[in-house]
């Protein structure tokens, strides 16, 4: 009997009439609190006049020291935004996004990579976050960066090379 009285009661059938008369708002909320949570964060890959790769030395990661420009997203803030408001904040360059690169995932947080240009002058670098600063051949690095950085930075090296990078080739059809 209980099977039966399951099998007919149908959710979408009683709840449907309220969410089409329920403001935006209140869908909205209720959408965010039935969703998974996860910090957003953004990377820059900056390039000067010169081709070469802006990396910083960060006061707070152990494992992987130097890493791009970025930070966390703010509530009510767009990554494209808080990519160029971190760049700012970091280096006191003014970056133009030129493409996005690179998004990976683990499930508890997202990084969204995009590619700019900075001038090509020496940044200021925020010393409350930041030990120091390095211009680098993307070709050559002397240095480990975390490795979603390390896959942008290579998505960035075949963009800007003109070729698709293996990751985003397209998939071949059996004819």
């Amino acid at each position: 009997m209980r099977r039966w009285v399951l099998r007919q009661f149908r959710w979408e059938r009683w709840l449907l009439p309220f969410w089409k008369r329920a403001p935006l708002a209140v869908r909205r909320r209720l959408i965010w609190l039935g969703s998974a949570k996860f910090l957003v964060g953004v990377a820059a890959v900056c390039l000067n006049e010169r081709g070469q790769v802006l990396l910083l030395e960060h006061r707070f990661h152990n494992e992987y020291p130097w890493g791009l420009p970025g930070g966390w997203v703010e509530r009510g803030e767009s990554p494209l935004t808080c990519v160029v408001r971190e760049v700012v904040e970091e280096t006191g360059l003014e970056p133009t996004v030129l493409d996005l690169l690179w998004v990976d995932s683990d499930g508890e947080w997202v990084e969204v990579c995009y590619l700019c240009r900075v001038p090509d002058r020496e940044p200021v670098i925020q010393q409350s976050e930041l030990k120091g600063y390095r211009w680098a051949d993307p070709n050559d690095l002397d240095v480990e960066l975390k490795p979603s950085q390390m896959q942008a930075l290579a998505v960035a090296r075949a963009r800007l090379a003109g070729q698709p990078h293996p990751f985003f080739a397209p998939v071949p059809q059996d004819r």
